[in-house]
C-alpha cells in the first residue's frame, strides 16, 4: 500500500515537473521569439521605467544613432542624442517626463520629437509613447519614427509652391488648387472670386529704383496684400513677372468688392514713393475681378482670363481702381 502510495507520489512529481519545464521551454521561446521580432522591426524602439530610466531597445535603435552595440546605446543615449531644449524652448528632460506622465495616465502619446547624432547633427523624429502592463505595474514602450526625408521632400515641396521672391505662394500652386478648388465648389454651384493685381507703372518705377528697387517694391505689395487676406480658404499668388493673384472661394459680387476696396486702400496707406507714376506720388495697384457660380463645366482659366480682362480695364481708366466682371 504505502509503496503504491509513493509511487503515485512520485508520478505526480514527475508529472508536474514535466509540465513546469515544458511551460518554461515555451515561456523562453516567446521571449526569445519576442525579442527577435522586437530587433526585426523596422522602428527605433525602446523601453523605459516610470522614471524615464531605459531599461532596453531594439537593433533599429542602434544603427540609427550609429553605436557599436546595445551596451553602448544604452550608456550613452541619454547623454549624447538628447538634446537638452526643444525647439519650443522648453527643457527636453522635462517635457519627456511630462510625456511620459501623460503615456502612464491616457495609454499612448504621439509627438514630434528632435532628436540629434552623438556628434550633435540634428534629428527630427516622430516619438509614438505606449503604456505597456509589465508585472504589477507599467513600462513605456517608444517608437522612434525618423523625419529627416519626410522633412527634406516638405522643404521641396515649399520651394515649388512657394515664389521665393515674395514669399506668397507660386504660380504652380495657383494652377494646381485653382483646379481643385472648381472642383469642390462645382459640386455645391458655390462662388469663386478671382482678381489680378498689377502695381501701376511698374515699368517705370524698375526704371527709377532698378530691378533690386522694383523687387522689394513687389515684394512689400505682396506682402501687404497677403496679410489683409484674413480667411483660410483665401490665398494670395504670384502669377507672373508683374502680376499678383488673389482667389476667394465662397465669395460673391459683394465681398469682392470690399476685398477689392481693402487691397487698393491697405497700398495706398503704405505709401511706398514712387515718384514716376502719374496717378499718385506713391505705389497704387489695379485690380481686375471675376466672380461667378461654379459649375463643373468652368476651369480656372476662365476666372484668369476674365479677370485680367478687367485689369486692362482699370488701367485704361485711369489706374489705382478695381473693375467688376460677372463670369
Amino acid at each position: 500500500m504505502q509503496t503504491a502510495v509513493l509511487l503515485i507520489l512520485l508520478i505526480t512529481i514527475s508529472s508536474a515537473f514535466i509540465i513546469y519545464s515544458r511551460r518554461a521551454r515555451i515561456v523562453k521561446t516567446q521571449t526569445l521569439l519576442n525579442n527577435a521580432m522586437l530587433d526585426a522591426a523596422p522602428l527605433c524602439c525602446h523601453v523605459w521605467d516610470k522614471n524615464f530610466v531605459m531599461l532596453g531597445c531594439n537593433a533599429a535603435a542602434v544603427k540609427l544613432y550609429g553605436f557599436d552595440s546595445k551596451k553602448e546605446y544604452l550608456e550613452k543615449w541619454a547623454k549624447l542624442c538628447s538634446p537638452e531644449y526643444q525647439p519650443d524652448g522648453r527643457n527636453a528632460h522635462e517635457k519627456m517626463m511630462a510625456m511620459v506622465e501623460a503615456t502612464l495616465r491616457e495609454g499612448k502619446c504621439v509627438f514630434e520629437w528632435m532628436q540629434q547624432m552623438p556628434d550633435g547633427t540634428p534629428i527630427p523624429t516622430e516619438m509614438t509613447l505606449v503604456r505597456v502592463s509589465y508585472k504589477n505595474g507599467y513600462l513605456v514602450a517608444g517608437y522612434t519614427r525618423d523625419l529627416r526625408v519626410i522633412k527634406e521632400m516638405e522643404e521641396k515641396a515649399e520651394e515649388i509652391y512657394y515664389d521665393a521672391l515674395t514669399g506668397i505662394f507660386s504660380r504652380r500652386y495657383l494652377d494646381e488648387k485653382l483646379t481643385e478648388t472648381i472642383k469642390s465648389l462645382s459640386r455645391s454651384q458655390g462662388y469663386l472670386s478671382l482678381m489680378m493685381i498689377k502695381i501701376d507703372h511698374f515699368e517705370k518705377y524698375n526704371e527709377l529704383y532698378g530691378k533690386a528697387g522694383g523687387d522689394r517694391c513687389l515684394k512689400n505689395a505682396a506682402d501687404f496684400i497677403s496679410k489683409s487676406i484674413t480667411r483660410e480658404t483665401d490665398f494670395a499668388a504670384r502669377y507672373s513677372n508683374k502680376k499678383l493673384t488673389v482667389v476667394l472661394p465662397y465669395t460673391d459680387e459683394s465681398g469682392a468688392k470690399k476685398v477689392a476696396d481693402h487691397l487698393i486702400k491697405k497700398v495706398r496707406e503704405a505709401k511706398i514713393p514712387h515718384t514716376g507714376s502719374d496717378v499718385n506720388s506713391f505705389v497704387t495697384i489695379s485690380i481686375g475681378v471675376a466672380t461667378g457660380r461654379v459649375n463643373f463645366e468652368q476651369t480656372g482659366g476662365d476666372y484668369i482670363k476674365r479677370a485680367e480682362e478687367m485689369l486692362y480695364i482699370s488701367k485704361e481708366a485711369g489706374r489705382d481702381r478695381y473693375t467688376f466682371a460677372k463670369i
